[in-house]
């Protein structure tokens, strides 16, 4: 009951007790003042406690009445939030099944130039002088190769990329590898020679960088604090069957996007075709990062880099300290560099002097075998 419904209740209730007061003294023979008072208040009192009876009542009422609309308005919410569900559910299925389809068209488109290449393994072609796995030369490390491609037996090994001086891991960088039939690891310097022959490479490449973002798809929840570097080739980028089916790929798993950075060579991307370079737009406009590796040399302009939208440049620790002028020392460098947008990373850092020299230049992340060897990606992954 309202509370002023309930005050004017409690003053009724106390008229009505004074009237009985009054009425009784004065109308009921020999009755004193203080049997009058008595019986007014005894009167007040029923008044009260019956007013009080009925709020209790009627509030119960209330509250109840109120329980069974939050509960049916919640029974609605819950019939909503099922249907929801339902729709999102058919949703991500539909989703699933779209991936699913880019990702055969994707492979397919791969598998058809793997079979193109083993008609051009069959001409012959001799293994390189430093061979494949021990029991494997010529013809069957070819075959091998191809085998390796066909059953997707393409291992991602991960090497950390570590923040300075803490040495916390910041980012992975996504390596290949392959394996024969018997479980041998066949590395890069071990089947590229083989592949160019071949007339692969681009296979390998493309197959790779597919097989890292997948793997990386499967992964989105785990190690949500690392991003990863994932080689992108230039037979990639100028492939444009592959790369338009590649972009379909990225853009249903866009959510990659802050966390995989593509790296390429810094010698090719400066030497990029405007196809390049359109292709190499379209995935920044998505949010996805660029990086450039392989600078081991001074002469490469890092500024330029980072005017074309470069995120990253790995250079080789040895030949940091080559890039310091008289007028601009290599922490002003870095400044410089990072004001427009990049960062740089010491690559093949291997002794603890390095680390040094590279603090005190204020550089903040950096890689190698010092801070840790490639291991491979879970295999479930």
């Amino acid at each position: 009951m309202p509370l002023t419904a309930l005050t004017l209740f409690h003053i009724a209730s106390l008229l009505v007790a004074a009237a009985v007061g009054v009425a009784t003294f004065r109308f009921v023979p020999d009755t004193t003042l203080y049997d009058a008072s008595f019986t007014g208040l005894l009167v007040l009192a029923l008044g009260v406690l019956s007013g009080e009876g009925a709020a209790r009542r009627l509030e119960r009422r209330l509250l109840m009445r109120s329980l069974d609309a939050e509960r049916a308005a919640r029974e609605g919410q819950d019939e909503a939030i099922a249907e929801l569900t339902a729709e999102l559910d058919a949703l991500r299925q539909h989703r699933d099944q779209e991936e699913l389809v880019t990702e055969m068209r994707l492979v397919r488109s791969q598998l058809a130039r793997i079979a193109s290449g083993n008609m051009t393994a069959g001409r012959g072609l001799s293994a390189p002088a430093n061979g494949g796995p021990a029991d494997l030369e010529g013809q069957p490390l070819i075959e091998a190769v191809l085998a390796a491609l066909k059953d997707n037996r393409i291992d991602l090994y991960l090497q950390p990329v570590v923040q300075l001086p803490q040495r916390r891991v910041a980012f992975h960088e996504c390596l290949t590898r392959l394996r024969d039939g018997d479980n041998r690891v066949i590395a890069p310097h071990q089947y590229m020679p083989v592949a160019e022959q071949a007339g692969l490479t681009d296979t390998i490449d493309n197959l790779s960088l597919f097989r890292c973002v997948q793997a990386l798809k499967r992964r989105r929840n785990e190690d949500a604090g690392f991003g990863f570097f994932c080689n992108l080739s230039m037979a990639t980028l100028e492939d444009e069957t592959f790369f338009e089916q590649f972009l379909e790929f990225l853009v249903a798993n866009r959510d990659l996007a802050g966390r995989l950075v593509f790296e390429i060579e810094a010698d090719r991307l400066m030497q990029a075709t405007d196809a390049v370079a359109e292709h190499l737009d379209s995935l920044k406009r998505m949010g996805f990062r660029l990086s450039v590796d392989n600078i081991d040399r001074a002469d490469v302009d890092l500024v330029a880099l980072a005017e074309r939208g470069v995120a990253f440049a790995k250079v080789d620790a040895h030949v940091l300290k080559d890039f310091a002028q008289p007028d601009r020392p290599l922490p002003l460098l870095v400044e410089k560099l990072r004001a427009k947008g990049m960062t740089l990373i010491a690559a093949k850092v291997e002794n603890e002097e390095q680390v040094l020299d590279l603090v005190e230049d204020d550089l903040t992340l950096a890689q190698g075998y010092l801070f840790g060897e490639p291991r491979p990606m879970r295999a479930d992954a």
